[in-house]
């Protein structure tokens, strides 16, 4: 893959770079709504620091992908880089904080399901990196996948920490 390849993506990168930090921040707002109550139950820290940290993914990821003029060895071992580095993350707050089976939708399926898609979006990447490298001409079509697993996870996420957790605490006798 050219440099101009990478170019031809540019509107997407920029797409995903605005998409990222406006769920990035809308994260935020969920958790400041349920702080309290994400603070007293580490199974939400690991849910709130993996979805936080696969939009910042997909930043980094889009802000490598406009930088002008790069050659696409450079973009392919940033990307390469990036998705490895939040992979080493989310394992290790994973494993220090993990996930609470009694928390929203924190059964075995839907867990399962979370992690499979976190895995998918952290290493697409990386294999859109090697793709840069060994110039295959469809390695950029990895990142939609993985974008797509990001969303779904934050967006998600928003929403058990924004409506749900108030939900179910608002439920609960005091």
């Amino acid at each position: 893959m050219t440099e101009a390849a990478i170019a031809a993506w540019n509107n997407y990168f920029v797409t995903i770079a605005q998409v990222s930090a406006t769920l990035a921040g809308l994260l935020f707002v969920g958790l400041t709504i349920s702080l309290g109550y994400v603070l007293s139950s580490a199974g939400y820290l690991n849910r709130a620091f993996v979805a936080l940290f696969l939009q910042f993914e997909m930043l980094i990821i889009a802000i490598f992908g406009i930088v002008p003029g790069q050659p696409a060895w450079a973009v392919g071992g940033e990307f390469i880089l990036t998705g490895l580095a939040i992979l080493a993350g989310t394992s290790v707050f994973g494993y220090n904080f993990p996930e609470d089976p009694s928390a929203v939708l924190g059964s075995t399926g839907p867990r399962t399901v979370r992690r499979a898609l976190a895995w998918l979006a952290m290493l697409l990447p990386v294999g859109a990196g090697v793709g840069l490298l060994i110039r295959w001409p469809l390695a950029l079509y990895l990142l939609i996948p993985a974008e797509i697993a990001c969303l779904y996870l934050s967006i998600g996420n928003t929403w058990v920490f924004a409506v749900e957790i108030p939900r179910r605490m608002s439920q609960t006798p005091k």
